[in-house]
């Protein structure tokens, strides 16, 4: 137990049980103490239940009302955390309070492996109980409970500066009244600004508990009334403590938050200051509570570090922490970065070196050919046919090969130019100024001699330029405060000797902020941290112009560009794979990560004829050199497309339309119908998709009736998907069956129809094949109901079904429209919508239809392109072939492994359906597809369970990557238990 004889608490806490938990708990439970700062806890253990019985000191009955109703809140929005286990507090004969609480599952942070996931999801759930309790209305009684003086109330930590003399370290208690003053004087009046809410105000490593991959959040006996960055703040303070960098491993906690709840950036600005108070808090309570409790030793937990990292984050600047805070979230690091660089594109600067008339760019990028070594950069060499040789911004060398750049984070992004000139040339400065700092860092490849100007945008906002590499005699003029004049010349370049190893040249710089490190600024950066450091130190030649370019745009590590993702780009947009991968380039029917990785690709159908198919990208990069524009001129590559196009279609399809998208493609085709129709009314099949736009959306009931979706709109109907292997109807009747389903459908539409779509094969059902007869019969009765009929070749046109150029043509039906994409542009936006002339002709109204890209001539000279590699490499026979080899070999392995189900589909478009006991295998899939990526290959799966690997590789696959297919999925199958 806590303190005192433990038999005589024992007894006491099985006493408490007896008579008031009964219905609640055995009584004769097992026992055993858990920790607390200041009141009395104990481990309640029946059988398989646990639970935890908490007595309380007098005093305390409103605020543990308060924390009940907070925590029944949190359970009856579906938060995670202890479950209140009895309807009321208990009041005990001497003035104490008990309550039983549900038992967490798990262990506390820390005593778990704590990775980034565990960071991320803590972000999340501090955020999703911030957001929970941010709803909960306050009686003004509960208001005058959380207003109460309290040690750990942020909101109060001003009060703390009175017990300052109590920290016995000199280091330590200067650090703590540097941070309490500053928050007293400064951030608490910003605080007050912001909107205050409940707060769960402690999340520290012992009432964090981790049950992988869930986290939750326990103890609310801390709740307080603050702003929600607070309890952030906190969470965040804790989760740093011991580690190497406390920025870094704080950062997924931000971006798990942010992503759940996202964070102003004025909430932002308060955060690093906030995490130090916390830190001060924490040292200056523990010395308190120890001054009167010296033998609680749990006062002193963590206190051995805690006074560490606050010392080290008072040493950060915070101008570069609140940089590292504000990219996580996804916002300009750097706050005043866009202003700065709008004002060095409107105000050109001096050159710096003067001629710079005829550049020579030189890449010293990792995996570049160029010479390394000193020589190579002389006067006599590099300037041979140039007034100066440039040495690129962004880029990631291999030339940082020293200690001072590999040490710790390897840092090998140049922040800079590089402008090369011979020894003793003149450098000018490029704007007004004043001199900020100089300094001969003479350290091997530091920067030698080096001066800071000081400059002001029109509105005042300061940046800052440096010149590196110069001569020592230069340094005789330099005076500290002195102005500068743009086109005044500052110094000259150093030699090898003066400027520490480097040839002679100026290092040039710009900074928006230099924080707090005078002439040690960095430059050059580590790969992870590239895109604050680009908004620190924006690109010189924003100012000086130079029309060769000299961004070499550095790619950052993959594991930054995943995180960067989550916040720069919408999270709506999904990535493949548990891991996913970084892929660089593609040749074939194969992709390459960044790592050299070859993968087999059998998802790509956009990728119609393969991937950097050289005769498409040939023929593109000729007609994008020649010309590129829209189709208000007459161009022969545009009407010769038009013409290929419709030669591969039935009469009376004549009139072609171009765009850029399926989605577009599939938005015209209803403006197309109901023009023609003048009706609204709609049908579609059961789980097909059709595209991403607000009308396209709207007939896609994988869309409207999949998770985020508002349902069916009221002009669509959705018929019955014509599945004749697990649909209502299978067997040689299924298709008159499901015709019969359609006109029922048909027959509740309660206004004209407009139009029915379909594809040839419901690629998002699972690759369904339509049940034999359907098609034909639905497009008779949707004619008979005045409306038209739309095939949609999105996915599985332009020769892949192998029978047939288009998948409608597999069901002896011709419809009024035909919509076209993926394959079209082998990965070039194309797409394309060809209809009749009647139907044309309605939507001549007197409306112009103009696309800017659609029909242009690179587009349509890619279009012709993929149209002929088809036709000359006999791909579509190549698909029949090459299908039936891939499909007779799986349905093979069916013999030895029943989970495979259903083999179906026509050429390269092919669907495999696995099944366990009657029950989609949609975990064996996700594994499967899971293990194929390991081992080189790349599957993907859909249908209504996610339980059909759907195929549909680059046409030129050959044999020999089936064969390679084949392999793993029979070993991903033996791996799963088949």
């Amino acid at each position: 137990m806590n303190s005192g004889d433990a038999w005589a608490r024992e007894a006491e806490f099985r006493a408490i049980l007896s008579q008031y938990f009964s219905d609640d708990v055995d009584s004769k439970a097992e026992l055993s103490a858990l920790p607390g700062e200041r009141d009395l806890n104990a481990l309640v253990t029946a059988g398989q239940h646990r639970a935890v019985l908490k007595v309380y000191q007098p005093g305390q009955r409103d605020w543990l009302a308060l924390q009940d109703r907070a925590l029944r809140h949190l359970q009856s929005r579906g938060v995670p955390g202890p479950i209140v286990l009895h309807t009321e507090l208990i009041d005990l004969p001497d003035g104490r309070v008990a309550r039983l609480l549900s038992w967490v599952d798990g262990l506390p942070w820390s005593q778990s492996a704590i990775g980034a996931h565990q960071l991320t999801a803590l972000g999340s759930i501090v955020a999703q109980v911030d957001r929970c309790l941010g709803e909960f209305d306050l009686s003004q009684d509960e208001l005058t409970v959380l207003t109460r003086p309290f040690g750990w109330n942020m909101l109060q930590a001003g009060n703390l500066r009175e017990s300052l003399p109590l920290v016995a370290v000199d280091e330590v208690r200067s650090a703590c009244a540097e941070v309490l003053n500053e928050f007293a004087l400064v951030h608490l009046p910003q605080v007050n600004q912001l909107r205050m809410q409940l707060i769960h105000n402690d999340a520290n490593e012992y009432n964090i508990i981790v049950d992988d991959p869930a986290v939750t959040l326990i103890d609310f006996g801390d709740i307080v009334l603050a702003p929600r960055v607070v309890g952030l703040a906190i969470a965040m303070a804790y989760a740093a403590i011991g580690e190497r960098d406390p920025i870094e491993a704080i950062l997924p906690i931000l971006r798990g938050y942010h992503l759940d709840s996202p964070l102003e950036v004025e909430e932002l600005a308060l955060l690093f200051p906030l995490v130090k108070v916390r830190l001060a808090m924490s040292v200056v309570n523990s010395a308190i509570q120890h001054s009167v409790d010296p033998a609680n030793d749990y006062l002193l937990i963590s206190q051995g570090a805690v006074p560490q990292l606050l010392l080290d984050l008072c040493a950060l600047s915070p101008a570069l922490v609140l940089a590292r805070l504000r990219d996580a979230c996804g916002y300009e690091p750097s706050p005043t970065s866009r202003a700065v660089r709008a004002f060095l594109q409107a105000n050109h600067g001096y050159p710096v070196v003067a001629p710079c008339r005829n550049p020579l760019v030189i890449d010293w990028s990792i995996g570049s050919t160029t010479p390394r070594s000193a020589e190579y950069i002389s006067a006599q060499q590099a300037l041979a046919e140039s007034d100066v040789a440039v040495g690129r911004y962004g880029e990631d060398r291999d030339v940082y090969t020293d200690d001072a750049f590999t040490s710790g984070k390897a840092r090998t992004v140049h922040l800079g130019l590089d402008l090369f000139r011979p020894e003793g040339s003149p450098v000018y400065a490029a704007y007004d100024g004043v001199i900020e700092a100089f300094e001969d860092r003479r350290t091997h490849l530091d920067y030698g001699p080096v001066i800071i100007l000081r400059h002001e945008t029109t509105d005042g906002i300061p940046f800052w330029s440096l010149y590196g590499h110069l001569s020592r005699e230069s340094m005789a003029q330099w005076r500290v405060g002195c102005q500068v004049m743009a086109g005044e010349e500052i110094a000259t370049m150093g030699s090898p000797e003066e400027n520490v190893g480097w040839p002679p040249h100026v290092h040039l710089q710009f900074f928006t902020d230099l924080c707090g490190m005078g002439t040690g600024v960095p430059g050059v950066a580590n790969r992870d941290e590239i895109s604050v450091w680009r908004s620190i130190c924006p690109n010189p030649n924003l100012a000086l112009g130079l029309v060769t370019g000299t961004d070499a745009h550095a790619r950052p590590t993959t594991g930054t560009m995943r995180d960067q993702r989550a916040v720069r780009l919408s999270r709506n947009l999904s990535l493949n794979f548990r891991s996913p991968l970084h892929i660089v380039g593609g040749d074939g029917a194969y992709l390459f990560d960044v790592d050299g990785n070859r993968y087999l690709d059998l998802v790509n159908n956009v990728a119609h004829v393969g991937h950097g198919n050289p005769y498409v990208v040939g023929i593109g990069a000729r007609q994008m050199a020649t010309l590129n524009t829209n189709t208000r001129y007459l161009h022969d590559a545009v009407l010769e497309y038009a013409r290929s196009l419709a030669a591969t279609l039935p009469d009376p399809l004549s009139v072609v339309f171009l765009v850029n998208s399926g989605s577009e493609a599939n938005d015209l085709a209803i403006r197309l119908a109901r023009a023609h129709t003048g009706a609204r009314g709609w049908i579609s099949l059961q789980h097909a998709y059709h595209g991403h736009t607000a009308s396209v959306v709207d007939i896609s009931p994988y869309k409207f009736l999949g998770r985020g979706g508002e349902g069916a709109p009221s002009h669509v109907r959705v018929a019955d998907l014509p599945d004749a292997f697990r649909g209502r109807h299978t067997g040689p009747s299924a298709g008159a069956a499901y015709a019969a389903d359609f006109a029922r459908t048909l027959a509740t539409l309660d206004q004209p129809l407009a139009a029915f779509i379909a594809e040839g094969i419901v690629s998002t059902a699972g690759q369904v094949t339509l049940a034999e007869g359907f098609l034909a019969a639905a497009y008779e009765q949707t004619r008979a109901a005045g409306g038209l009929c739309i095939a949609d070749e999105v996915q599985i046109g332009l020769g892949r079904v192998g029978e047939k150029f288009w998948g409608f043509e597999l069901h002896d039906v011709v419809p009024d429209i035909v919509t076209m994409g993926k394959p079209l542009g082998n990965g070039h936006p194309l797409a394309a919508v060809v209809t009749t002339p009647q139907v044309a002709a309605s939507f001549h109204n007197g409306m112009e239809y103009f696309n800017t890209f659609g029909g242009n001539p690179v587009s349509a000279s890619i279009g012709q392109a993929v149209l002929d590699v088809v036709y000359d490499q006999r791909l579509q026979a190549h698909a029949v072939d090459i299908g039936a080899y891939l499909t007779e070999q799986v349905r093979s392995l069916a013999k030895a492994h029943p989970m495979i189900a259903d083999v179906r589909g026509h050429g390269l478009f092919i669907g495999i359906e696995l099944m366990r006991d009657d029950s989609p295998a949609t975990r064996e899939v996700s594994d499967m597809i899971e293990h194929a990526r390991n081992h080189g290959v790349l599957l993907s799966s859909d249908g209504p369970d996610n339980n059909v690997f759907k195929i549909k590789p680059p046409m030129i696959l050959t044999r020999q990557d089936v064969d390679l297919f084949l392999e793993i999925f029979q070993s991903g199958l033996r791996s799963v238990g088949s």
